[in-house]
């Protein structure tokens, strides 16, 4: 699952607006205009954006978002709603019916429907594991990448920048075009195009919230926090040989 929530967050980590606490949303999503100026080649347009990207996202004590993730594979198209908060190394995702939490150290997976939990130590070393660290600067290593031009949805100008993978880069993708508000140097959306077939993920920020207090016991794994006589079912596999 990192491999594609790892860049899937790192990617969508902000709407094409910073929105405070309590501010509504405006969800326009159709496009009305195409800038094509293109860059054939790597530049620091593209790399200046980035880290930009970056550093606006690094600033925020917290991050609260609601998601849309898409998978279209020719007419067949699938749409999940999903959520994200992140405090520190802390952090806490829904999506597929699947909970995952971390408070750093242990994670917590959590199917509600059949009241089920599984609790493991936290190993960010693990290439299959999820590291809100590794968000900010996934495309650093591993990815060419050049600005594309520039399109405008509902008022707002995009940059848009295209990442490739590097002959040695594993991940399954053959292209990542990232969406970023010119204005904000926030990005409002991702599409992902799979290496070996037609499929298509997308993932676009329906709302984000920053710096917004989040209790550190919203990352609690503990098993006292899905009792057994509620009706869960916690195996806490921390202390098994």
């Amino acid at each position: 699952m990192k491999s594609l929530f790892a860049i899937l967050f790192a990617a969508s980590l902000t709407n094409s607006e910073t929105i405070s606490v309590n501010t509504p949303v405006d969800k326009e999503i159709n496009t009305k205009k195409v800038i094509t100026s293109v860059n054939p080649q790597k530049d620091t347009q593209a790399t200046n954006i980035l880290n930009a990207v970056t550093n606006t996202t690094k600033s925020r004590k917290t991050i609260t978002l609601d998601f849309t993730f898409t998978v279209k594979n020719g007419e067949m198209k699938e749409v999940q709603k999903g959520n994200l908060k992140i405090k520190n190394n802390k952090y806490l995702y829904t999506i597929f019916g699947t909970t995952k939490i971390s408070d750093g150290n242990s994670i917590a997976e959590v199917v509600t429907e059949d009241k089920e939990v599984s609790i493991s130590s936290a190993n960010f070393n693990d290439p299959d594991e999820f590291s809100p660290q590794e968000m900010f600067t996934i495309y650093e290593k591993g990815y060419k990448y050049r600005h594309m031009g520039q399109k405008t949805e509902n008022g707002v100008v995009l940059d848009l920048i295209d990442l490739y993978p590097d002959a040695d880069n594993t991940q399954p993708y053959r292209s990542i075009t990232l969406f970023v508000n010119v204005k904000t140097n926030e990005i409002k959306k991702i599409e992902l195009f799979h290496k070996t077939s037609a499929k298509v993920f997308s993932v676009s920020v329906d709302k984000a919230v920053y710096d917004a207090e989040i209790e550190d016991s919203t990352f609690k794994c503990e098993c006292e926090r899905w009792p057994e006589n509620k009706g869960w079912d916690c195996d806490d596999q921390r202390n098994s040989k």
